[in-house]
C-alpha cells in the first residue's frame, strides 16, 4: 500500500512538471502575427516591444477579454518581405487567456498555439 501511495504521489507531481511556466492553469495560449502597421492596436513595428505589449493588453481590456495576460514577443513568425500595411514582420505576439475567453480570441483573429 505504501508502494501505491509514493508511486501516486511521484506520478502527480511529474505531471504538474509538465505544464509550461508562463501560461498559468485554466489558460489557453493564443499568438498574433504582427503586420507592418494594420494591428487593430494601432502600433506598428517601430514601436518598442514594449508598447506593442502594453497596446495588446488595453486592446483585449477594450474588447472585453478578461484575465488576458500578454506573454511576450518573439521573431518565430512568418515575415512577408513586402511592404503593405497587412504583410507580416516575422515577430508573434504571444498572449494566455481564461478557458473561456476562447471564442472572444478567436472572433478578434488570435490563433490558438
Amino acid at each position: 500500500m505504501k508502494y501505491y501511495l509514493t508511486l501516486s504521489i511521484l506520478l502527480l507531481l511529474l505531471l504538474q512538471g509538465c505544464h509550461e511556466d508562463n501560461v498559468p492553469r485554466n489558460h489557453l495560449e493564443f499568438y498574433w502575427d504582427q503586420t507592418s502597421c494594420a494591428d487593430p492596436w494601432s502600433t506598428n513595428s517601430n514601436n518598442s516591444t514594449k508598447e506593442i505589449l502594453q497596446a495588446v493588453e488595453d486592446y483585449l481590456s477594450d474588447q472585453g477579454v478578461k484575465g488576458a495576460k500578454v506573454l511576450s514577443m518573439t521573431g518565430d513568425g512568418v515575415e512577408q518581405g513586402c511592404e503593405a500595411c497587412f504583410c507580416t514582420t516575422g515577430n508573434r505576439i504571444y498572449v494566455a487567456v481564461p478557458l473561456e475567453q476562447k471564442s472572444n480570441m478567436l472572433a478578434l483573429g488570435f490563433q490558438e498555439a
